[in-house]
């Protein structure tokens, strides 16, 4: 009887060690995947993001005003950081010729928001409202 339930131990901790083995397998192989499929999602995801709130400051009206300035600067740094996600070979490869050209464009809204951004803090204001009027005219140009 004993050997008996010796074996079954055996056969039981032998089963779970298999189990084990096959979900780390199926999680490490998802792992893997997911990373190369995700990244083009997760660099859309945060653009989308950043692109909402920039339309929702452009709708309060006058953004060359240095209320908006803490925002645009935090938008700076977003459009700037989601173009240089972009770029990565891996996520670049993945994206289409438009999405390409969109994330160029919007890294360059990005360095025209920090010339914008310096004109607003040195109160330069028509300076700045020039710098926003080019910034229009990139994304007209992305949106034809």
């Amino acid at each position: 009887m004993r050997k008996l339930l010796k074996n079954k131990k055996f056969w039981i901790v032998l089963i779970m060690l298999l189990v084990l083995i096959v979900v780390l397998l199926l999680a490490l192989q998802k792992c893997a995947h997911d990373e190369k499929e995700t990244k083009p999602l997760e660099v859309e995801q945060d653009f989308k993001r950043n692109y909402a709130k920039w339309s929702d400051l452009k709708l309060n009206g006058d953004i060359c005003n240095p209320v908006y300035l803490a925002e645009l600067r935090e938008m700076e740094k977003d459009f700037q950081t989601i173009y240089t996600d972009a770029k990565k070979p891996k996520v670049w490869d993945g994206l289409s010729k438009k999405d390409q050209t969109i994330y160029t464009a919007y890294g360059d809204v990005g360095s025209e928001l920090k010339t914008m951004n310096d004109a607003i803090e040195a109160q330069e204001y028509e300076k700045a409202q020039q710098v926003l009027t080019k910034i229009l005219e990139i994304e007209k140009g992305v949106k034809q």
